[in-house]
């Protein structure tokens, strides 16, 4: 499965993702991330600024799900594959985060990044979607904004 550009899109009007791992307990654990982007065409990189258990479950269980969503426009991805930590002290740390370092430093310091490789990939939809097919995407941005009480700028 490769990223595409309604991937990047979708990434891109994505305030947060949501990655989930498993610990050494098999207890899942799914957390928010601020901070990530795709690389290439078959990799998610995540910032690690303060997800000390998310890595460590990584190093125990290294598949992961990460998911996104476009609040506005009511979908988004899920994507799932293998998880590596990519530590500041390895040479492909600063290509790997070059996006990232850029937003995040030096204000919010990176640890490590979380480097996905891509195995599946699953559109994701809002209910409405299918409750109400006859909506166009403009229609459900407004209700959106009407929601949460903003306007595009």
């Amino acid at each position: 499965m490769k990223i595409n550009d309604s991937i990047r899109t979708d990434i891109a009007n994505s305030v947060l993702c949501w990655l989930a791992t498993v610990g050494e307990d098999c207890v899942p654990s799914v957390t928010p991330k601020e901070m990530f982007a795709a690389y290439g065409d078959d990799r998610i990189v995540v910032a690690d600024i303060a997800s000390t258990g998310t890595v460590r479950n990584i190093s125990a269980h290294p598949k992961v799900c990460v998911s996104f969503v476009d609040v506005f426009r009511q979908k988004g991805f899920k994507i799932t594959g293998r998880a590596k930590i990519v530590a500041r002290d390895d040479p492909d740390f600063a290509v790997l985060g070059a996006e990232l370092l850029a937003i995040a430093e030096p204000d919010y310091p990176v640890r490590h990044l979380i480097v996905i490789e891509v195995e599946r990939i699953a559109r994701i939809w809002a209910p409405s979607y299918a409750l109400f097919p006859e909506r166009s995407e403009a229609e459900r941005m407004q209700a959106a904004y009407d929601t949460y009480g903003v306007r595009p700028v």
